[in-house]
């Protein structure tokens, strides 16, 4: 009986901090020339909007230090 409950509490905790896990994309709006840090995947039929790498940040502060160091986003137009 504690082994199904300990197996039980484990499951549990396997997913949800597989939903807690929070992630990060950048893209960039051509039509305004910014980046930005977004918290979702690009789901979106609009053509001036795209992803700017295939990296995936687990941080915020983390996605927006990458996002200086790429060429697109640090241009200043």
């Amino acid at each position: 009986m504690i082994t199904a409950i300990v197996a039980i509490i484990l499951l549990f905790t396997l997913f949800s901090t597989r939903i807690l896990a929070a992630e990060f994309y950048i893209v960039h709006d051509r039509s305004t020339q910014k980046c930005t840090v977004v918290d979702k995947p690009l789901v979106t039929n609009i053509r001036t909007i795209t992803l700017v790498t295939d990296a995936i940040y687990k941080t915020r502060r983390e996605a927006e230090s990458a996002m200086r160091a790429i060429k697109v986003c640090s241009a200043k137009k």
